[in-house]
């Protein structure tokens, strides 16, 4: 074989080895725009998702700090009134309750902080 023969051969060989790679690189384009595009959503959900969040975890807050007021307001009932002892006993059912209400909300708040 001629080295004309040798040398076409090899540009040729050449010339097919660009050709494979500039369909890989076309193909690895196309994957990184899909790539791009799910990226795209998956940082709206996740917007959304710590928009959710916040506003649960404010709702959370704001539930707490109403059943302090409450259980305040039951302490000072308690303080300051006259109370019979069945007025009394009902108060103190109310109060249990309310610190009942408030350890549940401060735990799902802790569980929310956690995740």
């Amino acid at each position: 074989m001629s080295d004309l023969a040798k040398r076409d051969l090899k540009l040729k060989s050449l010339e097919d080895e660009i050709t494979k790679r500039k369909e890989l690189l076309l193909r690895k384009k196309e994957e990184i725009k899909k790539k791009k595009r799910v990226n795209e959503f998956l940082e709206t959900v996740k917007a959304d998702y710590s928009k959710y969040y916040e506003r649960i975890s404010e709702e959370k807050k704001s539930q707490y700090k109403a059943f302090q007021l409450l259980n305040q307001y039951v302490d000072d009932l308690k303080k300051t009134e006259k109370l019979a002892d069945d007025q009394l006993n009902s108060v103190r059912t109310d109060q249990k309750q309310i610190l009942d209400e408030m350890m549940k909300v401060k735990g799902e708040l802790d569980q929310l902080v956690e995740e």
